[in-house]
């Protein structure tokens, strides 16, 4: 059965399942944006773990555990790093963290939309990479919601209506 695939506006480190997804450079460097936000909630342990996993190649994602968050794993996702953000970077390491997720038997997940921050990728356009990603990934069907973070509310009704369009 094809997972939930839910939307939610606000900070993607309130979420309350099993995972979520860290928009990661491939230095898995907790910097700004949604990595900020992680360490900023997560505490130390979470970098402490990335450094001992980092760096790793642009497309791909590893998995640490969650400091304080109300998740058990992040998994840091990286679509950027040694080289631009691009739609296969965000498509791989969309793929990539699904199938981690699978491997720690994850069934609840939330993502931010990769490469949409910092590295300035077209909100929409990304979206549309990981929606497709997620739908033709066999991982995916594995789980049982995946949730799909936009900080501000127009981002959030972007993801809506896209969300919405492909039912």
């Amino acid at each position: 059965m094809p997972p939930r695939i839910l939307v939610k506006q606000g900070d993607i480190t309130s979420y309350k399942g099993d995972a979520i997804v860290n928009a990661a450079n491939n230095r898995l460097k907790l910097g700004a944006g949604v990595a900020g936000a992680i360490r900023k909630a997560g505490g130390p342990s979470i970098q402490e773990e990335c450094d001992r996993h980092g760096p790793i190649k642009v497309g791909e994602a590893a998995i640490t555990g969650a400091g304080r968050l109300p998740v058990k794993f992040v998994i840091h996702a990286a679509a950027m790093g040694d080289e631009p953000v691009s739609e296969r970077s965000i498509r791989e390491a969309t793929l990539a963290s699904l199938r981690l997720a699978a491997k720690h038997g994850v069934k609840r997940i939330a993502f931010p939309i990769l490469g949409s921050g910092v590295a300035g990728f077209d909100f929409k356009r990304a979206a549309e990479i990981m929606l497709d990603a997620v739908r033709s990934s066999p991982e995916a069907q594995q789980l049982e919601e995946i949730v799909f973070y936009g900080f501000l509310p127009r981002d959030a009704e972007i993801l809506k209506e896209l969300v919405d369009s492909a039912k």
